[in-house]
C-alpha cells in the first residue's frame, strides 16, 4: 500500500502563503523605511550644515510598510537638509532654532526649564487621502523628547541633535485636525555651526 498523498490544489495555496509569510518577515526585519539618517558630529561642518527627518510610524505607511512608500506615491523619505533646495537658517539662539527649504519650516524652541516646548513645530507638504496638502505638527503637552544644544568653544555656533515626538498635526491651510498620524511622527536630526544672531 503506498501512503495517502494530498491533492496538490492544497499544496499550492499552502506555498503560496508561505511565501507571503516570508516576504512580510523580510521586509520587517531587513527592511526599515525611514531610517535615521546619521547625525551630524559637533564641529565636524566646514560651514552652516543641518539635517531634518520625519521617521514615520509603520501604520502610517500604506500596507503597514512592507512596501516602500514610493509604490503608493508617497515620498521615500520626508526631510530636508543644508543641501535642499531653498534651504534656509532663520532666528538662532540657544533656545530657539529655525530651518527651513522649500515646503518645509522647522522651529525648535525650548522652555524656561530647558526642556523641548510645545512651541515646537514642523511644516510641511505630504499626500494624504490622495491629495497634497500642507500640515502643521507639534508635540503633545508635556513634550516628549529630547533636543540638546552646545556651543563651539573657538567660535560660539551652535551645534546639536534633537528626537521629538509630534503627535498633533493639523490641516496649515484650514487649522483643521488630521486623523493621520494615528502614533506619533519623530522629528528627528543634528545641526552643526549654526550662527547665532547678533
Amino acid at each position: 500500500m503506498t501512503p495517502d498523498r494530498k491533492p496538490s490544489w492544497i499544496l499550492v495555496p499552502l506555498g503560496l502563503l508561505g511565501g507571503l509569510a516570508l516576504i512580510v518577515f523580510i521586509s520587517l526585519v531587513a527592511y526599515r523605511p525611514d531610517r535615521p539618517v546619521a547625525t551630524i558630529v559637533p564641529g565636524s561642518s566646514s560651514g552652516p550644515a543641518f539635517v531634518v527627518q520625519i521617521i514615520r510610524p509603520r501604520l502610517g505607511l500604506p500596507l503597514g510598510g512592507i512596501l516602500p512608500p514610493q509604490l503608493f506615491g508617497l515620498e521615500a523619505h520626508l526631510g530636508f537638509d543644508s543641501q535642499s533646495a531653498g534651504a534656509s537658517i532663520g532666528s538662532v539662539d540657544p533656545r530657539r532654532i529655525a530651518l527651513g527649504a522649500d515646503n518645509w519650516e522647522l522651529v525648535l524652541v525650548l522652555d524656561g526649564d530647558g526642556r523641548v516646548s510645545t512651541e515646537t513645530r514642523v511644516a510641511f507638504e505630504l499626500m494624504f487621502e490622495g491629495r497634497l496638502i500642507g500640515m502643521q505638527c507639534q508635540p503633545a503637552d508635556p513634550a516628549i523628547g529630547t533636543l540638546t544644544v552646545s556651543a563651539l568653544a573657538e567660535t560660539g555656533e551652535l551645534s546639536g541633535r534633537f528626537d521629538i515626538e509630534v503627535r498633533n498635526c493639523e490641516n496649515a491651510e484650514t487649522g483643521e485636525p488630521l486623523t493621520w498620524p494615528t502614533t506619533p511622527l519623530v522629528l528627528h536630526g543634528s545641526f552643526d555651526r549654526l550662527p547665532l544672531n547678533n
